[in-house]
């Protein structure tokens, strides 16, 4: 007589989730005595091949079954709970939820996707297992990093998912969806970039401390920097190295925004893109080798808030309003509408003009003129950065960030007008 292999399989699968869970428990209690173990690797393991049982038993004995099943295993996380506040004096919710997961997840094996639920078990010991983690990182997040990443999920994880995906308002220039998933990319970046700082430390040296700020805002680095070196003096290669960096780094940043967006957009701006940061790269690699000694401590830049809500609203606007215009202005003027937008727009944002131009090539900008715009936008938003150096940090510093900047801009422009 040849045994139905499918109940077998269940069995072993909720049977196999107990053993998952109840690896990470067992290994959580490993240095208690035998007596002080309220369950371990083979308590889970069972747990979780009754609710595979009682799943396979579901067509015979009826519902009854799985609910008494779940009875017994509710009654024994009551159990549990009582017996480690008497045995080990604390009082924890985890092991019982466990337990109740695991025959739950047994059940789920059986009767819906096996897959599913041994990915649930793998899910739950994997965040059980970080239980040290959580707690170290709660005790890293200041009060304003905690309330930053809270409006950041609101932002992200609550608005998004509510605002309308369709085009909308005059020209149906306005998407609010879109504009808002723009801001959520943006904010995340920054989001990102500030925690990056913070755990590997800005103090690790200046090379970490600009490509770091290049992700979130060349422009802030720049600035202080420039400040920095009006201020100490005798260090124009060392900070501009770091001004180098995060502009290069920023050519990057740029890359993966149009990625995001629109693929084969970002495979046209590929070969400009990496050319311009390879360049700034190279110069700033060389001006490293020349660098002077830091004499008054380490170079950091401040950081600040890492997702202000209001700048972020003010950005979608700013998006919507750069999205419009370039609508506009294609529809009015052609193509040198559009560069004119992104010559404008580049003084004060990169971003903005990239986002606002990739989401516009998907449909009535072509791909061409989407990515004139946005090297247009850099090449200005690098010079107004090489300008600043100059008008704040003085001359010597200032030539030696826009000579790499006008440099890089002359190599790429055959790539932007081949007949040029």
């Amino acid at each position: 007589m040849w045994i139905n292999a499918e109940p077998v399989n269940g069995a072993l699968v909720s049977l196999a989730i107990g053993l998952i869970i109840g690896l990470e428990r067992g290994w959580q209690v490993r240095q208690l005595g035998d007596n002080q173990r309220i369950a371990g690797m083979r308590t889970y393991g069972l747990i979780g091949l009754l609710g595979g049982v009682c799943a396979l038993l579901l067509p015979t004995l009826g519902p009854w079954l799985p609910l008494l099943g779940l009875l017994a295993v509710v009654t024994g996380c009551g159990l549990s709970v009582w017996l480690a506040q008497r045995w080990q004096g604390e009082f924890g919710l985890t092991s019982s939820v466990a337990m109740l997961l695991t025959y739950l997840l047994g059940l789920m094996s059986v009767l819906l996707s096996p897959s599913e639920a041994v990915a649930c078990a793998v899910l739950a010991a994997l965040l059980m297992g970080l239980k040290g983690k959580i707690q170290q990182g709660m005790l890293f997040l200041s009060e304003t990093e905690f309330h930053a990443t809270l409006r950041f999920l609101l932002i992200s994880l609550v608005l998004l998912p509510v605002l309308p995906n369709e085009e909308m308002g005059p020209l149906d220039a306005f998407n609010p969806f879109k504009i808002w998933l723009m801001v959520v990319v943006i904010a995340g970046i920054s989001f990102c970039g500030h925690f990056a700082v913070r755990l590997l430390g800005t103090r690790a040296g200046l090379v970490l401390t600009s490509i770091l700020a290049g992700l979130a805002s060349s422009t802030a680095l720049t600035l202080q920097f420039a400040r920095l070196n009006k201020e100490q003096g005798g260090l124009e290669r060392l900070l501009a190295t770091g001004i180098l960096l995060a502009g290069a780094t920023m050519w990057l940043r740029l890359l993966v925004l149009v990625l995001l967006i629109h693929s084969e957009l970002a495979m046209r701006l590929a070969a400009p893109l990496l050319l311009l940061a390879a360049t700034v790269y190279g110069f700033a690699f060389w001006f490293w080798r020349q660098r002077e000694e830091l004499t008054d401590g380490p170079v950091q830049p401040q950081t600040s808030n890492p997702l202000d809500l209001a700048t972020a609203i003010k950005f979608g606007l700013l998006l919507a309003l750069i999205g419009f215009m370039a609508t506009l202005l294609q529809s009015k003027v052609g193509n040198s509408g559009v560069y004119l937008l992104s010559l404008v727009s580049g003084i004060t944002d990169v971003d903005a003009i990239t986002l606002s131009l990739s989401q516009l090539s998907h449909k009535e900008l072509a791909l061409e003129v989407a990515a004139r715009g946005i090297l247009l936008a850099g090449l200005v938003n690098s010079l107004v950065k090489g300008l600043l150096a100059l008008g704040i940090g003085g001359r010597r510093l200032g030539l030696r960030v826009l000579l790499p900047y006008f440099i890089s801009a002359l190599l790429i422009l055959p790539l932007i007008w081949p007949g040029a």
